[in-house]
This record gives structure tokens, C-alpha cells and sequence, in this order.
């Protein structure tokens, strides 16, 4: 009995400094990330949203927040003329200025992440001018996950993201994250897309382009730009089908988060009887050869790691805690877990312990996961919410 209650005071001491509030100076770049992906949805539940963060507190330093997601909707009411124009609107998020104060004044770095050429709403626009369609055709095209796209050649979609990007750093966000800046991913299924927009000019000049004009714009308000991209990109540097070239992008934005989701890759790739050291190498590598493609850049690189359960049975045990030390012992700039539901139960559970085994003074009793079991708030995490639930990208 006497050793149980002193596992349990040394828990309780090792939660006191990780949880609740935490004000460092002012709300610069962190120097390792530690961040959480919240989608629009769950972003406007300010009940869920304050039971994560008193329950995660100062475990994570950053929260990734949908500012207009692959629905092409805005999270907030904007005052934009050309959003109103386009019907975007939101109002998930009553008053975004205070909803960023709130946040930032609790010590967080935050993203706002903007799903740029997924767009159904603006693929609308205008009696469908601005869409990708179908060749030879005036219909629309439409993806493997049924989502209509806006052409990534058409200028207008990119001041149309870029004017919300602003608009968005007004509001307090530290970072502007620009998502699906990429050509869709088509498949031998799918009939050819044509993009009306394109005037002889190469994929990979469309979204370099975009964000050469959304560096010169949002770098006069101060705002850091980073973009996702598809983990294949750290090995291949260019994907001519989606338009992406990585040490190119490096060379215009401040961060570049690969996605490096273990069950995106494919199921022979570095293939290891040890499921765990297969996770951990797909994480680690991929970030030490993107470090090596951005070398003659300034921008840094952070990994966007798997915190849902696809393809579970092939990533071994903890592998969410697994991919976190492989992202540190590879030297990248941070990770942010990625669940689309916003379900972090198992994220929480394995950062609690992958923090306290990294300040384990020598001699301390092991701390097992029952005993985490005893600690936990259990009510915090409720039964799963689907709502805003994105179709996982498959290659």
C-alpha cells in the first residue's frame, strides 16, 4: 500500500508542472513544437476545448485551428466582401479576436490552418468558372472522396485565400498554414481532369507561385506561412502530379510540416518484421532527408505525426509515442498528432508517459499505464464525435 501511494504522490507532483496554465514570454515561435490539430468543429466547442487543454496543459505548446477547412467554409464570421460574396461564411467560432486571445493568453502558439484548392464552395463561384472539370466535359470533377477542387492555375483562388489569410493574422494567429496547395491526386478510375486555368504552365509553377504571393503579402504583417505537404515528398523532393517540389517551397515559406502518417505509406515500404522500429524509421528518415532537401532554405521543418488508428495492427504498440521520439531524436523543429475527430485520449495517455520517462530522475519507481489508468479524468473525454470527420488521404 505504502509503495502505490508513493507512485502516486510522485505522478501527482509530475502533473502539477504539466498541467493547467503556463504563460512563457510573449507568444514567439516555440523552439520545438508540440502541437495538437483541432478541426473546425471542435474548435467552436469551447466545452471540449477547455477539458483538453486543462487536461494536456503545458504538455503541448501549439494548436493547429481550422480557419476554412476542405468543406471550404470558414470557422468564424468574416467581414470579407468576397467570402460574403461566395457564401463561405461560418460561425462555428462566435468571435474569433477574443477566441485567440483566450488561447494565447493561456501561453499557446496558434496555427491557423486554411485548406487552399479543396474548395466545393468557391468551385462554385461564379457559375462554376474557377473548378477543376471533367475533360471535354463542363462537368464537374470530382475526387475519389467526392470533393470537388478549384483549379490551382486560377489567380483569383489565390488572392481569394490569401485576402483570409490576412484577414486571419488581423485576428491574432501566429502562423498561417496552408493545406491542400497541391493538384488533386487522381486515379485510374477517375476521368481526366482539365483545368481551364493552365496557359501552357507547369503544376509545380502554379503553387510555387501561390506562395511566392503569399509570402510577399503576409510578411508584411508579420505572420509566419508554413504548408502541408505529402510525406512522399521528403524522399522524392518532387511530385509532378500534385505540383509539389519541396526544396522549392522551402525557399518560400517559414515551415514545411510533412505528413508522415505511417499508414500512409505503403504496406512494403521499409518493411521490418518489428512493426515499431518500421514506424519509427519512416518518421526519422523521412525527416532527416526532407532536412536534407531544405538545407539551402531558412525554413524548418515539422512533422505532422499519425495520432488515429488506421492500419493499427501494422504500427506497432504506442506507436503515437513512437513517432514523437523518433520526430526529436531526428532533430526536426517539433510534431502536431493529427486525429481528424479531435479524439486525443490515446495521445494524452502516451505523451504523459513519453514526457515523464524523458524526466525520470534516476532511481524513480517505473511508472506503469494502470497507474496513469487511476490518475486520468476519464469525463474529459467524451463518446466520439464524427461531425467534420475528413476523408483520410490514401496513395
Amino acid at each position: 500500500m505504502k509503495k502505490f501511494i508513493s507512485i502516486i504522490l510522485v505522478l501527482i507532483l509530475s502533473l502539477i508542472g504539466l498541467q493547467g496554465y503556463f504563460h512563457p514570454e510573449g507568444n514567439e515561435h516555440p523552439k520545438f513544437i508540440k502541437g495538437l490539430y483541432i478541426n473546425a468543429y471542435r474548435a467552436g466547442d469551447r466545452k471540449y476545448l477547455n477539458n483538453l487543454l486543462n487536461d494536456f496543459g503545458s504538455l503541448i505548446n501549439t494548436l493547429v485551428i481550422d480557419v476554412k477547412d476542405s468543406h471550404g467554409k470558414l470557422t468564424y464570421k468574416s467581414n470579407l466582401k468576397i467570402v460574403k460574396r461566395v457564401g463561405s461564411q461560418g460561425a462555428l467560432i462566435k468571435d474569433i479576436n477574443s477566441y485567440i486571445k483566450l488561447l494565447k493568453d493561456r501561453g499557446y502558439y496558434i496555427i491557423g490552418r486554411i485548406v487552399v484548392f479543396r474548395d466545393p464552395v468557391f468551385a462554385r463561384y461564379k457559375s462554376r468558372k474557377y473548378a477543376v472539370k471533367i475533360a471535354g466535359t463542363k462537368q464537374l470533377w470530382k475526387d475519389e472522396s467526392g470533393f470537388i477542387w478549384v483549379d490551382p492555375f486560377c489567380e483569383e483562388a489565390w488572392k481569394y485565400n490569401i485576402a483570409i489569410a490576412e484577414e486571419a493574422v488581423k485576428a491574432g494567429f501566429d502562423e498561417i498554414q496552408f493545406d491542400y496547395v497541391r493538384f488533386p491526386s487522381p486515379n485510374s478510375e477517375q476521368r481526366g481532369a482539365y483545368f481551364p486555368f493552365k496557359k501552357k504552365r507547369k503544376k509545380e509553377d502554379a503553387i510555387l507561385s501561390f506562395l511566392s504571393l503569399a509570402n510577399e503579402r503576409l510578411k508584411k504583417q508579420g505572420a509566419k506561412i508554413s504548408i502541408a505537404i505529402f510525406g512522399y515528398a521528403t524522399w522524392h523532393n518532387h511530385l509532378p502530379r500534385e505540383g509539389q517540389h519541396l526544396s522549392e517551397t522551402g525557399k518560400r515559406v517559414d515551415l514545411v510540416y510533412p505528413m508522415l502518417y505511417p499508414s500512409h505509406f505503403g504496406d512494403d515500404f521499409l518493411l521490418n518484421k518489428h512493426k515499431e522500429k518500421r514506424t519509427y524509421d519512416i518518421v526519422f528518415k523521412s525527416i532527416k532527408r526532407g532536412d536534407s532537401l531544405l538545407r539551402y532554405t531558412d525554413s524548418k521543418l515539422i512533422a505532422y505525426i499519425q495520432g488515429f488508428d488506421w492500419k493499427r495492427s501494422r504500427l506497432g504498440k504506442d506507436y503515437i509515442g513512437v513517432q514523437m521520439k523518433a520526430a526529436e531524436e531526428a532533430g526536426s523543429d517539433g510534431w502536431v498528432v493529427w486525429n481528424a475527430k479531435g479524439e486525443y485520449k490515446e495521445t494524452y495517455i502516451s505523451l504523459l508517459n513519453h514526457t515523464i520517462k524523458l524526466n525520470k530522475p534516476k532511481g524513480e519507481l517505473r511508472i506503469k499505464n494502470d497507474v496513469l489508468t487511476l490518475l486520468r479524468n476519464e469525463d474529459k473525454f467524451k463518446k466520439p464525435d464524427t461531425r467534420g470527420i475528413e476523408a483520410i488521404l490514401c496513395w
